[in-house]
């Protein structure tokens, strides 16, 4: 497994965003956590919310999410939404008594082997890539391209019609996370961004700027990942823009 992360101010004041992405070796085999919190930029304290649902959800990681590798899929699901509820409660009982309102969206990908479960809340994306065209998810998608069709994401964006935000963790009223499961197979991975990064690109660029072939590197991987950051600064994205990559 390779993996990379980037992550950029772009042309604010403060990195509102959060990234995480760990890994451990067990006895059963690989479990790794990758995490893309985006504050709400329209609200103080961006970086704090954002910071405290990563670090909340590390510590379910290492003290939940490693012994569940052969648990089942529903049971990790439940694990995973009391982590998300009960530090979506805190931070409301904090903002409350400090007269404030505030939130991030929160997309969260827990790997176990070849297996993954994505949560999420907000308008950051998860998206499956591939490398070489040896992988069958690749093949798919490319399909999928051709004939004009989106496949690659696996999130939808909480917002409404005006594009405003309407599900997040610590403001607004508490909604159940969505799930997504699915496994990986060789030469496939998931890059999970926030906006100001997976919203400067189509689908397939996306997919396409991370096809690196057989013999992809942490370097490498984040070499590009940077490489497309300043493409979307290039484009006019002045947000910070933060990604995590992991292929198999």
């Amino acid at each position: 497994m390779v993996s990379g992360v980037y992550w950029s101010v772009g042309d604010r004041a403060v990195n509102e965003d959060t990234v995480v992405l760990e890994a451990v070796h067990t006895d059963m085999g690989k479990c790794t956590l990758m995490v893309v919190c985006d504050g709400i930029g329209s609200l103080p304290h961006g970086e704090v919310v954002s910071g405290y649902v990563s670090e909340c959800l590390i510590r379910w990681f290492y003290s939940a999410g490693i012994r569940m590798f052969r648990s089942s899929a529903g049971k990790i699901k439940r694990s995973l939404c009391k982590c998300i509820y009960d530090c979506h409660m805190e931070l409301r009982e904090t903002a409350k008594s400090m007269g404030v309102s505030w939130g991030t969206t929160c997309t969260c990908v827990y790997i176990r082997g070849s297996r993954y479960i994505c949560m999420h809340l907000g308008d950051s994306a998860a998206f499956m890539i591939g490398r070489m065209s040896e992988s069958p998810v690749f093949q798919r998608i490319r399909r999928a391209y051709l004939s004009g069709s989106c496949a690659g994401q696996i999130t939808d964006a909480h917002v409404n019609e005006r594009n405003e935000l309407v599900r997040c963790v610590g403001s607004m009223g508490y909604f159940e996370p969505d799930f997504r499961i699915g496994r990986l197979h060789r030469g496939s991975g998931i890059l999970i961004a926030s906006d100001g990064f997976a919203g400067s690109f189509s689908h397939r660029e996306l997919a396409e700027g991370l096809c690196m072939g057989a013999d992809v590197t942490q370097e490498r991987l984040e070499h590009r990942l940077a490489g497309m950051g300043n493409e979307a600064a290039a484009r006019g994205c002045g947000d910070n823009r933060s990604a995590v990559c992991v292929i198999l």
